[in-house]
């Protein structure tokens, strides 16, 4: 599972700093992690160009709260995929392969407004790219057709017109209380689900008509990412190779992402400091903090690496951004002693057990893992990633 390490935060922290100076990389315990930069190279150029197409695309698509500033809680459990099961619990994958040729990569993201998931309702906004506007066009239909990953349990489905997009195709299963519509434009699909979550489980207003929530929201939805899209242009699909592995240098200095490592949201990449808003827990309060520090890029890897405007913008944050009632601090790796590390005791099962954080330069590092001596192997790696690229 894909963990989001940047899902809460708290007050700002008593900094433990210590001066670049007093840390000698050379006797860190790095285990087999790499203490120099690396280039990026991959063994599938084909599927990474698709990721990095993906990712760009992350960065312009609005975040759930750009669409409903009560939706300030990140609900996706995945943003770029680029394969349909990666996105199966919104979408019947089971024939995307026959339904949707020409696929090249989405992205997704979903908020709500409160931390409980059972809580108010989830928008989920999605963007698919494909080869070409008529692959496109014919995917929306066939996968309007297929419905919604629960289908083949006989859920009761209804189509659903509205008179804002003609060209949407939508549907409504009131006892599931979901709306769900898909909209071809260009070589886009625009996927807009909404799903009533607090309506289900206290099983009320069950078979009223989606009209107006449901529907007025995902026409905004619609517009608001059409408008976001004017900015991104498609990369033809015979240039996608070509896209740069690293475009913004974060990738080589982000900690590598060990064989089967899930951690980090799951991808190797960069994200911008808008695209990072999807990954985050609280929208609001990442952003206020992303522009007071000058944050401007993202790197994801064996870990996640942000980089701020300034050496006391980068302290700041991470005396701000990774505080938790529920993180309890512990000891330091060995050698690293302006490394904050703790560990986690609170009611989310999936929580990884250790986390640790440090700041050098400019930029902020933070890992995770399941062994202590792991996260300060991955902390004290990345530490020297960063000490090394001067």
């Amino acid at each position: 599972m894909a963990i989001s390490i940047l899902a809460s935060a708290g007050c700002g922290s008593e900094s433990g700093a210590a001066t670049e100076k007093s840390v000698d990389v050379s006797k860190f315990d790095t285990g087999s992690y790499p203490t120099k930069p690396q280039d990026p190279t991959t063994t599938d150029p084909a599927k990474r160009a698709r990721l990095i197409e993906g990712l760009r695309l992350g960065d312009v698509l609005p975040v759930a709260s750009d669409i409903d500033s009560t939706l300030v809680r990140n609900a996706s459990s995945t943003n770029v995929f680029v394969e349909p099961y990666d996105f199966d619990d919104m979408i019947n994958v089971d024939h995307f392969a026959d339904d949707a040729p020409g696929f090249t990569v989405g992205f997704a993201t979903s908020g709500r407004p409160a931390k409980d998931p059972f809580l108010g309702y989830t928008l989920t906004n999605a963007v698919m790219i494909f080869d070409s506007e008529p692959a496109a066009a014919t995917a929306a239909a066939a996968l309007v057709r297929r419905g919604f990953w629960m289908a083949d349990k006989g859920a009761q489905v209804e189509p659903v017109q509205s008179t804002q997009h003609a060209g949407a195709q939508m549907i409504w299963a009131p006892t599931e209380q979901r709306f769900a519509s898909w909209y071809p434009t260009g070589r886009f699909v625009i996927f807009t689900m909404v799903d009533q979550i607090e309506n289900r489980v206290v099983e009320h207003d069950l078979g009223v008509p989606p009209e107006p929530a449901p529907l007025a929201l995902t026409d905004k939805a619609i517009d608001i990412t059409l408008d976001r899209l004017k900015t991104f242009q498609p990369t033809p699909s015979d240039k996608l190779t070509a896209l740069p592995l690293d475009p913004d240098g974060m990738v080589r200095l982000v900690l590598p992402r060990p064989a089967g490592d899930q951690t980090a949201n799951g991808f190797t990449g960069s994200l911008d400091h808008h695209g990072a808003l999807h990954t985050v827990g609280d929208t609001a309060m990442y952003r206020a903090l992303f522009d007071k520090t000058g944050v401007d890029s993202f790197g994801y890897g064996g870990g996640i690496l942000v980089r701020t405007k300034d050496e006391t913008a980068a302290q700041y944050f991470q005396d701000t951004a990774f505080v938790s009632r529920f993180q309890h601090q512990i000891a330091p790796p060995a050698g690293l002693p302006s490394a904050r590390c703790t560990k986690y005791h609170g009611p989310d099962e999936h929580a990884a057990p250790f986390t640790c954080t440090v700041s050098f330069g400019r930029y902020v590092a933070t890992v995770v893992s399941q062994q202590q001596q792991d996260a300060y192997q991955r902390i004290s790696a990345q530490y020297a990633i960063l000490a090394n690229s001067k």
